[in-house]
């Protein structure tokens, strides 16, 4: 199956679920009053011109927005039994949703064969998600649901060379090193609270405000505990949660339903993560592959801009990453560029 191929069935299962799931549609049992359709893409060539390590990372997103009373009965059953969902409030807001991502992890060196025990391993990851998200005034929970693959089924080296022969860069050639197949399977808790805002008003459009977030994930790519915090100093800043990275539980869309104006922002956030489990760094759970010995703390820095309109929004994020593993010479540093469409 080549890249071409992948990418076919990639867009056909999108058209399918578009056309099943328009942008504003009324479902069976379930009534969509906003959605949102979301493309991020991750690239450590974005201002940065590396080729390393996290390198390459895609996410589609479709979320919609629907009262409980309105929802369909899985939709009611989850809000009720997952953890950090159950409540008893009537004004909440829900969003349901669905993703497609592919991440790709390469050492440093992708210019020899042989295998690198010393470097981060070949790795890829393609997953599907099932988003569920809670908001009432100042507070959001998430959880996020992903199954998928690591391994050649993931069609990392595919991906990662095709786009090379675009840009006309030489092919990575250690692929042969890359994790074996293993099905993937990962849940994350997460909320985020608006603590503190400086609410524009009429005579005063610049505002600011500090949102902290806590993350729970559980899985066999990766299990991790992880905190942070965004300040957003924008003008007609909208009262949502912000942008966010290709992450459990982030990467997703907008929240706060449609901008009715236009609103631009820029943000600084930071996240810290103690990780038990990485996939990628780690091996296989249950084969032997490469690996190399992860750091059990590491942290993110990230600086963007957001800029609004009715129905669009792009992002644009630069972040900064401590070192994964021992011996990892130098930090990563990689762009992440969103664009979202609303009705």
């Amino acid at each position: 199956m080549s890249v071409f191929s992948f990418f076919r069935a990639w867009f056909l299962t999108i058209g399918l679920v578009c056309t099943a799931l328009p942008l504003h549609a009324e479902l069976p049992e379930l009534t969509i009053k906003h959605s949102t359709l979301t493309l991020i893409s991750e690239n450590d060539k974005y201002f940065a011109g590396t080729d390393r390590h996290y390198t390459n990372g895609f996410k589609l997103t479709w979320l919609g927005e629907t009262d409980l009373n309105e929802s369909a009965d899985f939709v009611k059953f989850a809000t009720h039994w997952l953890p950090w969902m159950h409540q008893d409030k009537t004004d909440w807001h829900y969003k349901v949703g669905f993703a497609l991502g592919h991440n790709i992890y390469t050492p440093s060196d992708i210019s020899t064969p042989a295998l690198q025990p010393y470097d981060r391993p070949y790795a890829a990851w393609l997953y599907g998600s099932i988003l569920l998200q809670a908001q009432v005034d100042n507070q959001l929970r998430l959880i996020e649901l992903s199954a998928g693959v690591v391994g050649p089924s993931a069609m990392g080296q595919q991906v990662q060379n095709s786009w090379h022969d675009v840009i006309h860069v030489a092919h990575a050639q250690g692929w042969a090193n890359q994790l074996h197949d293993e099905l993937g399977l990962q849940v994350s808790w997460e909320r985020r609270y608006r603590t503190w805002q400086l609410a524009p008003d009429a005579t005063a459009p610049f505002g600011c405000d500090l949102i902290l977030r806590h993350r729970v994930t559980l899985g066999n790519v990766s299990t991790h505990l992880a905190g942070g915090a965004v300040v957003r100093l924008g003008w007609h800043l909208p009262t949502d949660f912000g942008a966010d990275l290709i992450r459990p539980t982030g990467g997703s869309a907008p929240n706060g339903g449609v901008p009715r104006r236009f609103t631009a922002q820029v943000y600084a956030s930071g996240e810290v993560r103690a990780i038990a489990r990485d996939i990628f760094l780690d091996g296989n759970t249950w084969r032997d592959s490469p690996s190399i010995a992860k750091r059990p703390v590491v942290a993110d820095l990230s600086l963007g801009f957001v800029l609004s309109w009715p129905s669009f929004q792009i992002a644009y994020t630069q972040n900064y990453r401590t070192k994964d593993f021992y011996g990892q010479p130098q930090r990563d540093v990689f762009g992440s560029l969103g664009i979202s469409f609303s009705r």
